[in-house]
């Protein structure tokens, strides 16, 4: 027989296991402590397996707890997602909102536009830019229907599709010793001084001072939140960094040098959606995304061939 669950206890078991006491999370959930307490026993004696350890400093998962600790949150980010997006339908014009990072507005810019032009009659989509870190959270929250993500990103709960790869460069002061190289190899950067994003997982951190494919000494430089703080700390000096090469002319104007790179891995741009939309819109739009980029890579090769 199935256990009778409510969506309310899994949001209290995912607060539980998020905050590590029950005093925390009840101040989360915004419930007292002895309430919590007797919600989860229910939980418990409902699933029929002990998914807490109780302990002096606070709790700990069981096995059980551990297992049931993904699949609830799925659940719960499942459902808030589902009545975010009622919500904002109840009360905005109904759209696709599709969201990317301002140094991609220019693909996104393209597939809303052709989308829209290829299918008037359905539900339209609409373009926003978004701050780097919220892309993922908006899609599993409901607040965006469809994402272009540079990754690596968090994947959890997400479905993608691979829309472009290109590879990345570094970016010199004009004074760097290596600027005047054709190219370098991603070792002799070691020791340099690379721009921080606040609160970056260690996934992305090792990605942006490219030390993801193989470990090369680094140190923090300033503290960036957007892409002109991350070219203007390198055009003072006080920092280098990689970039796409799609996003930086190939002789800037503005003090910096771009420089191949060897050792780097490449840039790739996905096309990301919760994976528990079931949305015809948005599988129109991921559709869409793929055809259009299915179709740039046969014109690049078409090009390559020419001048080959």
């Amino acid at each position: 027989m199935t256990p009778d669950v409510d969506l309310k206890h899994m949001r209290y078991f995912v607060a539980v296991a998020d905050e590590g006491t029950f005093t925390r999370a009840a101040e989360r959930l915004g419930m007292t402590q002895p309430a919590l307490s007797r919600a989860i026993r229910a939980l418990e004696h409902a699933i029929g397996s002990t998914l807490f350890v109780r302990q002096p400093q606070g709790v700990a998962l069981t096995e059980a707890g551990r297992q049931f600790s993904g699949d609830a949150r799925v659940v719960v980010e499942a459902a808030e997602a589902a009545l975010a997006r009622a919500t904002r339908f109840g009360r905005e014009e109904p759209h696709l909102r599709v969201t990317a990072r301002a140094c991609d507005v220019e693909p996104l810019r393209r597939l809303v536009d052709s989308y829209n032009e290829r299918y008037p009659d359905e539900l339209p989509a609409r373009a926003a830019i978004v701050e780097v870190g919220a892309q993922a959270g908006e899609l599993r929250a409901g607040a965006a229907d469809v994402a272009l993500l540079r990754s690596p990103f968090d994947h959890r709960g997400l479905d993608s599709d691979l829309i472009s790869a290109v590879p990345r460069v570094a970016v010199l002061p004009g004074s760097h010793r290596l600027a005047g190289r054709d190219v370098v190899h991603r070792s002799e950067l070691a020791g340099e001084a690379f721009p921080v994003w606040p609160d970056l997982p260690p996934a992305a951190m090792a990605f942006w001072t490219g030390t993801d494919l193989e470990h090369h000494d680094w140190r923090p430089g300033p503290v960036v939140h957007d892409a002109a703080q991350y070219t203007g700390s390198i055009r003072l000096g006080q920092a280098v960094g990689f970039m796409p090469s799609t996003h930086v002319p190939e002789r800037p104007t503005d003090g910096t040098v771009v420089v191949p790179v060897i050792g780097l891995s490449v840039s790739e741009l996905r096309v990301a959606w919760a994976c528990t939309a079931t949305s015809p819109d948005v599988a129109r739009f991921v559709r869409h995304t793929t055809e259009q980029a299915t179709e740039a890579g046969r014109a690049l090769e078409g090009s390559a061939a020419l001048r080959g």
